[in-house]
């Protein structure tokens, strides 16, 4: 009887496959770099470009030597449109990997923020505020009036992920979770059209021009909130970078190379909901950035999370300055929403996913 155990590799077959990995390696650093670097220019060009544009050296200036910089350009670069482009900055990030984190968990590609409802919570706490004035925050005298609405929009989608996970018995079924979720973004979404029904045209218009997602809101305490609040969960989602691999590759059955399968559903989730709604809560409903960002890095990187997740991160900064720099120069003169934008731009993918899903089931 032949052994069906495989011989050993010679050592110039070992010194081949050594040689490809650390090829594949040194290609998607080179990859995520690159990614860094258009990041960075983006964010160069959205600072620049306005309703009085500036040219890259006094935008260079006012970054690198704000005293040598006269003090009109100071006030357009560091009060005005720096933290908008920070906070677009920031967005993508988050909503990037709160949707690499939802679709690696729930082993859904078309999973991202909506999927568990926070994006709806979210809307539907944000228009008590503005509707109604009904806030989850009164007992919090304390907190600033420009907080008030996004804390609350941050609290409700943070009330969605927890029912999920109640609902689902602490995050055991991915099919259960992936439903409880649908059944309350469809709640929430009615409860948020049953407020805009009731509301007069004045808070109508507020509550509409939430929803439509805009960065003109952006505020440097509000950058400050959202980008700690994702820094701090980055930590946390690379130290389990290898695990999310395992979970993406073999499902359920990770738990056999020792992953606690349950508990990092559990954490991923809760992280995935932390960051959708902490954006979320300030900028308002940004659509597609969740989607785009992970298949756009999957694509360019592969699945191994040690680098899919960088990718993701770069990714999505890059496509939330693009949309940010695309608002401000579709209409001349006018700031159309980020939501609007992210939608339209993400929408010929998001179709190209369906497709190519589909084709894939037929054969």
């Amino acid at each position: 009887m032949a052994s069906s155990i495989p011989a050993p590799l010679s050592g110039d077959a070992l010194r081949d496959a050594s040689w490809d990995y650390g090829h594949s390696v040194a290609r998607r650093i080179a990859i995520i770099a690159g990614l860094l670097v258009v990041a960075a220019g983006t964010f160069i060009v959205d600072i620049a470009v306005g309703s009085g544009t500036l040219s890259l050296r006094e935008v260079a200036e006012a970054l690198l030597w704000p005293g040598s910089a006269e003090a009109a350009t100071r006030f357009i670069v560091w009060d005005l449109r720096m933290p908008m482009t920070l906070m677009a900055l920031v967005t993508g990030v988050s909503l990037s990997l709160s949707g690499l984190l939802m679709q690696t968990i729930l082993d859904n590609p078309l999973a991202e923020p909506f999927t568990l409802g926070v994006s709806s919570a979210a809307g539907f706490g944000a228009a008590l505020s503005l509707g109604f004035s009904v806030s989850v925050t009164s007992a919090l005298p304390f907190l600033p009036p420009e907080l008030v609405t996004a804390v609350n929009a941050f609290l409700f989608a943070l009330l969605a992920a927890g029912l999920v996970l109640a609902l689902s018995r602490g995050g055991t079924s991915v099919q259960s979770i992936t439903l409880l979720g649908i059944a309350l973004h469809f709640v929430f979404s009615s409860l948020l059209s049953l407020v805009q029904y009731m509301a007069s045209v004045d808070q109508l218009q507020s509550i509409v021009f939430w929803l439509m997602g805009s960065l003109q809101r952006a505020t440097w305490l509000k950058v400050a909130i959202a980008g700690g609040l994702c820094l701090a969960a980055l930590p946390l989602v690379m130290i389990n970078a290898w695990s999310l691999t395992a979970m993406r590759s073999f499902g359920e059955e990770a738990a056999v190379f020792g992953v606690r399968v349950r508990r990092l559903r559990i954490l991923m989730l809760a992280l995935s909901a932390l960051l959708a709604g902490a954006v979320t809560a300030v900028v308002g409903i940004i659509g597609f950035i969740g989607l785009v960002g992970p298949h756009v890095a999957r694509m360019l990187v592969g699945e191994d999370h040690r680098f899919t997740i960088a990718a993701t991160i770069a990714v999505g900064a890059v496509f939330a300055v693009l949309a940010s720099l695309a608002t401000k120069t579709i209409v001349p003169g006018a700031v159309l929403p980020l939501g609007m934008v992210t939608s339209l731009t993400g929408l010929p993918f998001f179709i190209f996913l369906v497709l190519r899903q589909t084709r894939g089931l037929d054969r």
